[in-house]
């Protein structure tokens, strides 16, 4: 059977560039979920191209089956006793009923459902075609996606990303009709707003590409814009002498900013190479969205290249333009930057107590007093030297102070590192400095971490002043919504406590001082221990995510390392990567050693909680060996024993090959005591005993991992006692 191409088409206003990947994404996925599924019709997106652009959402399936498969459907109707009568003839509710599905009374069959025993039709369903599908699942698409940002326009409450003015739904060369926000689909795009806006007719789908390309100006598949702003960077840069700083961040926006990329290059006065380089970088990179330069000897050149939207600047005022506005944004810079230095940070501390830190959270001022107060915390639980402990001490003072400068108004990307580098230009010294400049690290979830012991510190005591101020004033994340940044927070927890010394700072320890900072102040709304354990589920998702990210274990585990202790998170980190690492390199053998103990753990979790439930007392310290009466129980009895040892001896070198090995090592033994051995023995002494026992076994499960978290193939609830 012939295979089809379909292409969809949303041409709307101008769409925000961070927004344009994921939509893209979700358009493909969802209209190949609806061509799937029931429907049956396949359909694979075509790779490469990924079609798309600032003022269009497109999707571009091929592999397309026709119509959908003849099938034959059961349909559930009335219950037997509304259907026929005590003499089993057939009642008008029957007769209805076999009538309304197109079949005699006489095929109407039997069957058990939900709410009884009911009658039933069995009927032919002719398979729809690929243009009745689709026309019944692309508006439905369009309207489930969802935006950070969803604009609504017209009298009639539409509401999309942005208006939409046009659809383009072709099935090969065939419209599929169909209308969405009250536009109706056709075979007419539009070009480039200014150089070919238009309208441009499609005759098939496969004519896209080329049709716009050649008559609308726009080059609609997106890795081939991507190449092209890249490859025109590279040369402009070089016809001057210059090489492109790598920016695959700014690359990617500048790709959805543009429909038919060119590339310019500009330049500035040589004398504002005297501003500190971020400064220089903010203002090209973030407000203008240019590629900075380097010169020969590897330092900033003065110019940069830009991606423009028309492939060339014949006259070049798009370029004196661009230089224009950024002399205009260096000179202000400049201003800043020499008025700025003319109060040290000391001196603008002051200054913080004008500037708030959050809504209900105080002042800044108020915020650098819990920072310098919590860094002491942190510096004698890691058991910092005096003087390093002093620098730590004086950055979290300073730290906040770069928020009152001229320069950090004008670009607040640069909070934190122009506090370094005001720090450095008056003398402070290098760990201050550094520290200042790392406290805000990781900024995203793939940044990078502070460098610097102290910078590592004080990043952890932001992270936690902020994480346990939320929560003490009831906010946190709900769903997808995180606007104040609190599981950043908790990921950039859990990433840096992951680099510190073992046993150094346990987690609720931390948290606690966190919640205390806020108490002594007045500003908290809930009790510690509510902060305390919101906090620690926050970091400890967070931490479950990263570790299955970066190492590839899995989520049970990751959730059985958590599940068993969290409080020392470089130690939850090495158990995880380890029980992960044994886990899927075990033999065979090896894999049904942790599956056997991981389906032992649930099960005696269960008999455990039964026999509680029952209330019969269960104490692992209870254990009486002179009660241990049969061969098996006696047996693992000692390899409980002698594992527990040496689990904890191994547990103090922090070598988890070998816990992991240990534990595992106890299969045969338990294997054997569930074979052989009844639990819940008449005798009650004897159930008291097996239960210690069972206890002291799960106590030895749970310890460094929590085996009773694992997933296990084909496991069953039910469970032998």
């Amino acid at each position: 059977m012939k295979s089809l191409t379909f292409l969809l088409e949303v041409g709307c206003e101008e769409i925000p560039a961070p927004m344009l990947p994921n939509a893209l994404a979700d358009l493909t996925r969802g209209l190949l979920d609806a061509l799937g599924g029931t429907s049956g019709l396949g359909g694979e997106a075509a790779s490469p191209p990924l079609f798309g652009g600032p003022r269009r959402l497109t999707a571009f399936i091929a592999g397309i089956r026709a119509r959908e498969e003849d099938r034959v459907e059961l349909v559930t109707g009335p219950k037997i006793g509304a259907a026929f009568d005590a003499q089993g003839r057939p009642t008008g509710a029957a007769s209805g009923f076999a009538r309304a599905q197109g079949v005699p009374v006489s095929e109407l069959e039997r069957v058990k459902g939900d709410k009884g025993e009911v009658v039933a039709a069995r009927k032919r369903v002719t398979g729809r075609t690929a243009a009745d599908v689709l026309k019944a699942a692309a508006p439905s698409v369009l309207a489930g996606m969802r935006f950070p940002k969803m604009m609504k326009w017209g009298d009639r409450g539409y509401v999309f990303v942005r208006p939409v003015h046009w659809i383009v739904a072709l099935l090969e060369e065939d419209v599929v009709d169909f209308e969405f926000m009250g536009v109706r689909a056709g075979r007419k795009s539009w070009g480039h707003r200014f150089l070919a806006p238009g309208p441009h007719e499609i005759p098939r789908a496969s004519d896209y590409e080329k049709i716009l390309e050649e008559r609308g100006s726009v080059i609609v598949s997106v890795q081939r814009r991507r190449e092209t702003i890249w490859e025109g960077s590279r040369a402009t840069a070089a016809a001057r002498g210059w090489t492109v700083q790598e920016d695959a961040d700014l690359l990617d926006e500048l790709t959805h900013l543009t429909e038919r990329p060119g590339t310019i290059a500009g330049e500035f006065p040589a004398r504002f190479l005297d501003l500190p380089e971020p400064v220089l970088v903010t203002a090209m990179r973030h407000h203008q969205k240019y590629f900075t330069v380097r010169a020969a000897g590897g330092g900033l050149a003065p110019g940069f290249v830009a991606a423009i939207n028309q492939p060339d600047d014949k006259s070049g005022l798009i370029a004196r333009g661009n230089e224009w506005v950024l002399r205009a944004r260096l000179a202000d810079a400049g201003f800043f930057w020499s008025e700025d230095r003319k109060r040290t940070l000391e001196q603008r501390l002051p200054d913080l107590e004008s500037v708030t830190f959050m809504e209900k959270l105080g002042s800044n001022a108020q915020r650098a007093g819990r920072l310098e107060a919590l860094v002491r915390w942190l510096g004698a639980r890691a058991a910092l030297e005096k003087g390093t402990l002093d620098h730590l001490v004086t950055a979290a003072r300073l730290c906040k102070a770069d928020l009152t400068t001229g320069m950090v108004g004008e670009f607040p990307e640069l909070q934190g590192v122009m506090g370094g580098i005001y720090a450095r230009a008056e003398g402070l010294a290098e760990p201050v400095a550094r520290a200042i400049e790392e406290h805000y690290l990781p900024s995203s979830q793939d940044g990078p971490l502070p460098r610097s012991d102290v910078g590592r510190l004080l990043a952890i005591a932001e992270k936690v002043d902020l994480l346990t101020g939320l929560l003490s004033i009831g906010v946190m994340p709900k769903g997808s919504a995180d606007p104040y940044g609190l599981r950043r927070a908790a990921q950039g927890i859990s990433k840096l406590l992951r680099e510190l010394p073992s046993d150094r700072i346990k987690l609720d320890d931390l948290l606690r001082e966190g919640h205390a900072r806020y108490e002594a102040q007045k500003l908290t709304e809930l009790q510690a221990d509510e902060v305390i354990t919101r906090g620690r589920e926050l970091i400890e998702q967070r931490f479950r995510t990263l570790v299955m990210q970066v190492s590839g274990v899995t989520h049970d585990t990751a959730l059985a390392v958590t599940a068993a202790a969290f409080q020392d998170v470089r130690s939850a980190w090495d158990r995880a990567v380890t029980l992960g690492q044994m886990r899927s390199a075990s033999t065979n053998e090896g894999k049904a050693d942790f599956e056997s103990l991981a389906a032992a753990a649930k099960r005696i979790r269960n008999i455990l909680a039964q026999a509680r439930e029952k209330g019969i007392a269960v104490d692992s310290g209870a254990l009486d060996e002179q009660l241990l009466r049969d061969t098996e129980e006696k047996d693992l009895h000692v390899a409980v024993m002698r594992t527990a040892a040496h689990v904890r001896a191994m547990e103090a070198k922090g070598d988890w090959p070998s816990v992991w090995k240990g534990i595992a090592a106890l299969r045969p033994q338990v294997d054997r005591f569930f074979d052989k051995v009844l639990v819940m023995a008449e005798d009650q002494s004897l159930r008291r005993n097996r239960l210690a026992l069972l206890a002291a076994l799960a106590d030895l499960l749970s310890r460094s991992a929590d085996f009773s978290e694992i997933v296990v193939a084909g496991e069953t609830t039910e469970e032998r006692v």
